[in-house]
C-alpha cells in the first residue's frame, strides 16, 4: 500500500511591494480602488440580468423532475459564474409576484433560462409572452412546453432515447447540414466547432418558421451524423435538445458564452472582462508575480517559454479589450490562460510516495471493454490507484453468486477480473469500490424481494426507500458475503466502501428498527417515530447513537472478515468531508473507524470549487485523524457540486500536498477526464511512472 503521511512543499503567497514614492502609492491605490469599484458596478449591472425559472409541482410535474431541474440549474449557475454572471433562481409558482416580470418593470430580466420545464402554468404563459415581446430572450433546454415552443418558432416531434450506445456523443457546429442556412455557426462569434456530450436521450424538434435555424447537430461515437438537431437559434432565443452535462465542461462554457453573446450583444463586454480577469488566476496562484516565481522555482525551460507566451498574449487581450474588440479579446485571453496553465502544470514536481487515485463510477474504465487501454493511460499519467465501482447493494459487474449480475457484466464480461489484470500489468493498485445499502440499479425483482421481506428502509413519513436497512442482520450478512466473495476470488489490493451511511436524517424508521432500538436501549417508545426524530424527539440523541452503531458495526465486521481471509487487503472509505456533522446527519463516524483501526485510509469527498473551503475541510480532517491512517482528500473534478478546470484540480492537489495529505483522489475517471485532467497531471504532479503495488 502506498502511504504518504507528511509532505510539505514551498507555498508561494502573494507579496507586497513597497514603493519609495508616497504620492505614487496614493495614486496607484486610488486608481486600484476606482477600477475595483468599476468592476463591481459592472458585475452588479450584469448579475441580475439572468433568471433561471425552476419548475414546480404546482404545474403538474413529478417531484423527481423538479428535484432534477434544481440539479441542472445548479450546474448552469456554475457555468454562468465562470463567464462573469450570476442568475436569480426563481420558482415558477412565485413568478406572478416577482416585480421584474411585470409589464411595467423598471429593470426586467434580459434572459430567462428554462432548464427542465415540460409544463408551464397558465399564470406564467402571459408573463413569458410579455417578456419576449419587449425583447427578452429565452434559453431552453431539453423540455419544450407547447407555449414556449411557439415563442421559439419550434414544434416538438418526439422524445428520443438512444437506440445504441454512443448515439448522442458529440455536437458539431461546423457540419455540412447547416451550411445552407442563413444563420451559420461561424457567424456566432466564439462558437466551438464541436462539443463532447454523452447524452442518453434528446427531444427531437423541428422549426416552424424560417427565422429559427439549426446551428448544431448530434453525432455518434463513430463520428457520424444522426440527423437530429442539437441547437436551434431564433429571434427570441435558443433551444438545446438535452441539458448541459459535466463532460467537456470548459468547451461547453465557451459555447454558453458565445451563445449568450449572440443573443444579447451587450453581454460580450462582461464576458470579455471576465476572461481577462481570469488570465492570471491559475490553480492555487492568483496573480502574475506569484505565478512567475512559482514557475522560476521549478526551473523548467519549457514552462518558462509558455509563461512568456502567456504574458505576451495577456497584453494583446487587454489591448483588444480597450479597443472594444470583445470577441478577439475573449479568444486571446483564453489562449493566454492556456499557455500560463501549461507553464503551471509543468512546474509541479512528482511525488513517488503519495497515493494518486481516481474513482471510476462506471466500473468500465474510460473505454468500455478495454481495461488495458484505461490502465495504460492511467499509468502513463502517474496514477497508482484505481477505485472502480464494481458492486452496489444489489448489483455486481463481476461473476457474483451473492448479488445479481449487471447488464455491464453480460455485455462486457467480468469487470473485476479484467481491471485487476490490466491494472497490475501497469503497476496500478485496484481497490474495488463497493457501495453498501443503496439499491440503485438493482433488478426490480431483487428490490421487490427485499421490500417484501421487510429489509428496505422507511422514511419518517412512512414512505419506502430503496436502501437496505443497516440494522437488519440479513442485510449485514449480504454485505459481508459480497465483500468476502470479492477478496476470495480476485487479487484485489483493497476494498473501498461507499454509501456506508444512512441516506439522511429521514431514515430509517421501519418497524424492525423500532424493535431493535427498544431492545438494545430498553427505552419505552410511545410515539414512533416522533419520539426519536432529530431535534424534537425526547429520545433523539439515543437514536442517533444507535444509528451510528449500525453503520460502525458493518465496518467493524468487514475489517474482521478481511483480516480472517486476506489481511493484506486494505480497507478504505469514501466519506462526507464535514465532520462531526456527518455523525448525526447520516450515522457516519469515520474518525471512530480510523481510531479503532478498522480502515487503512480514508477519502473524504471534499468536492468544492472553493480552495479555502477545501483547505479548511482538510485541515480539520488531518487534525482529527490518528497517525497511521492515510488520507487522500477527494477532489471533485466532475462532481454534482463542483466542476473544476484542470488547473483548479492541480491547485487542490498542491494544497493537499502542502498540508501533509498522504495523496489525493479525483472523481471521476471518464473520457472527459482523460482528455482534460490526465494530461495536466502527466505534465507535472504525476510525471514519474506509477510505482508498482507493494
Amino acid at each position: 500500500m502506498i502511504f504518504r503521511l507528511s509532505h510539505h512543499k514551498q507555498d508561494w503567497r502573494p507579496t507586497v511591494i513597497c514603493h519609495a514614492g508616497i504620492l505614487h502609492v496614493l495614486v496607484y491605490t486610488l486608481v486600484f480602488f476606482i477600477s475595483l469599484m468599476a468592476k463591481e458596478n459592472l458585475v452588479a449591472a450584469q448579475q441580475t440580468d439572468i433568471a433561471i425559472l425552476l419548475p414546480s409541482t404546482a404545474s403538474g410535474l413529478p417531484e423527481g423532475d423538479v428535484n432534477y431541474a434544481r440539479t441542472v440549474s445548479k450546474r448552469y449557475g456554475q457555468m454562468l459564474r465562470s463567464i462573469g454572471f450570476t442568475a436569480d433562481e426563481i420558482q415558477e409558482s412565485s413568478v406572478a409576484n416577482n416585480p421584474r416580470f411585470k409589464i411595467n418593470a423598471t429593470h426586467p430580466y434580459r434572459l430567462i433560462i428554462l432548464p427542465l420545464n415540460s409544463k408551464i402554468s397558465v399564470t406564467t404563459v402571459p408573463l413569458l409572452n410579455n417578456f419576449v415581446a419587449r425583447g427578452g430572450k429565452l434559453f431552453v433546454t431539453y423540455n419544450l412546453a407547447d407555449e414556449v415552443a411557439t415563442l421559439l418558432g419550434l414544434k416538438t416531434i418526439k422524445w428520443l432515447k438512444a437506440e445504441t450506445p454512443g448515439q448522442f456523443s458529440s455536437i458539431r457546429f461546423d457540419a455540412a447540414e447547416i451550411l445552407a442556412h442563413e444563420i451559420l455557426a461561424h457567424e456566432i462569434l466564439g462558437l466551438p466547432t464541436n462539443v463532447k456530450q454523452s447524452s442518453w436521450n434528446i427531444t427531437a424538434v423541428e422549426s416552424t418558421t424560417p427565422n429559427t435555424k439549426i446551428i448544431g447537430h448530434w453525432y455518434n461515437s463513430d463520428g457520424e451524423s444522426t440527423g437530429y438537431p442539437a441547437f436551434l437559434v431564433g429571434e427570441n432565443g435558443i433551444f438545446f435538445s438535452h441539458v448541459f452535462l459535466s463532460d467537456d465542461i470548459q468547451t461547453k462554457t465557451q459555447l454558453l458564452a458565445a451563445l449568450l453573446g449572440h443573443l444579447i450583444p451587450e453581454f460580450q463586454h462582461a464576458i470579455a472582462k471576465r476572461e481577462i480577469d481570469l488570465i492570471t488566476s491559475i490553480g492555487h496562484i492568483k496573480n502574475l508575480d506569484d505565478l512567475t516565481k512559482f514557475i522560476s522555482f521549478a526551473e523548467t525551460s519549457e514552462a518558462k517559454k509558455d509563461l512568456q507566451s502567456g504574458k505576451t498574449l495577456s497584453i494583446q487581450a487587454q489591448t483588444e479589450y480597450a479597443k472594444k474588440n470583445y470577441h478577439t479579446a475573449m479568444s486571446t485571453a483564453r489562449d493566454s490562460r492556456d499557455a500560463l496553465s501549461k507553464a503551471y502544470f509543468l512546474s509541479h514536481l512528482s511525488d513517488e510516495d503519495e497515493g494518486r487515485a481516481l474513482w471510476n463510477h462506471s466500473g468500465l474504465g474510460a473505454y468500455p471493454g478495454d481495461w488495458e487501454r484505461s490502465a495504460k493511460e492511467l499509468a502513463d499519467a502517474g496514477i497508482n490507484i484505481i477505485l472502480p465501482n464494481m458492486a452496489w447493494g444489489g448489483l455486481a459487474h463481476y461473476d457474483s453468486r451473492v448479488l445479481p449480475k449487471s447488464k455491464k457484466y453480460t455485455e462486457y464480461g467480468d469487470q473485476i477480473s479484467q481491471c485487476v489484470t490490466a491494472s497490475h500489468n501497469n503497476g496500478i493498485e485496484v481497490h474495488v469500490w463497493k457501495i453498501t445499502w443503496n439499491l440503485e440499479g438493482a433488478p426490480r425483482e431483487f428490490v421487490e424481494k427485499m421490500q417484501k421481506e421487510g429489509r428496505t428502509q422507511v422514511s419518517a413519513d412512512g414512505n419506502p426507500i430503496n436502501w437496505l436497512c443497516p440494522s437488519n442482520p440479513k442485510n449485514v450478512k449480504l454485505e459481508l458475503n459480497a465483500i468476502s466473495e470479492i477478496i476470495q476470488n480476485y487479487k484485489v489490493d483493497g476494498i473501498h466502501l461507499d454509501y456506508i451511511r444512512y441516506p439522511g436524517r429521514h431514515a430509517c424508521f421501519c418497524t424492525e428498527c423500532r424493535k431493535r432500538f427498544t431492545l438494545a436501549t430498553k427505552l419505552k417508545i410511545q410515539k414512533w417515530p416522533a419520539d426519536v426524530l432529530h431535534g424534537s424527539g425526547k429520545h433523539s440523541s439515543a437514536y442517533t447513537d444507535w444509528r451510528v452503531e449500525q453503520i460502525t458495526r458493518l465496518v467493524r465486521l468487514i475489517h474482521k472478515r478481511v483480516q480472517e481471509i486476506r489481511p493484506e487487503v486494505k480497507i478504505s472509505a469514501a466519506v462526507f468531508g464535514g465532520y462531526p456533522s456527518c455523525v448525526t446527519s447520516i450515522g457516519q463516524d469515520w474518525i471512530a473507524w480510523a481510531k479503532e483501526g478498522y480502515i487503512d485510509f480514508v477519502c473524504p469527498m471534499n468536492y468544492t470549487e472553493d480552495d479555502t473551503y477545501f483547505t479548511d475541510l482538510l485541515e480539520n480532517q488531518l487534525d482529527l485523524l490518528p497517525k497511521g491512517v492515510a488520507i487522500y482528500p477527494g477532489i471533485g473534478a466532475t462532481a454534482s457540486n463542483s466542476l473544476l478546470t484542470p488547473d483548479a484540480v492541480i491547485g487542490q492537489i498542491h494544497h493537499a500536498r502542502f498540508l501533509g495529505a498522504s495523496g489525493w483522489a479525483i472523481f471521476n475517471y471518464s473520457p472527459n477526464i482523460s482528455n482534460t485532467i490526465l494530461p495536466a497531471i502527466q505534465m507535472g504532479v504525476g510525471r514519474l511512472k506509477a510505482t508498482p503495488p507493494h
